[in-house]
């Protein structure tokens, strides 16, 4: 699969606290340094559907809870 490396990559860098990640696809290195982590999770999170597209998997589904106060 084309996007496994660049995936394992940015879990790697997620995991590790890192900004900057580097893979190497068909024998092209490639080094991006991210301005945050969400521009990090949000790149993970576009391969991993595209990954799930061209493997025929449905994708996991991204999930957020809401919390609400009172204000006291």
């Amino acid at each position: 699969m084309a996007y496994e490396s660049e995936i394992a990559a940015l879990h790697e860098a997620i995991g590790s606290g890192a900004l900057e990640v580097e893979t190497i696809a068909n024998g092209v290195k490639k080094r991006v340094r991210y301005a945050s982590f969400d521009d990090l999770r949000r790149r993970l999170a576009f391969l991993e559907t595209e990954a799930a597209k061209i493997s025929g998997t449905p994708p996991l589904p991204r999930v957020s809870l809401a919390t609400f106060s009172k204000g006291r």
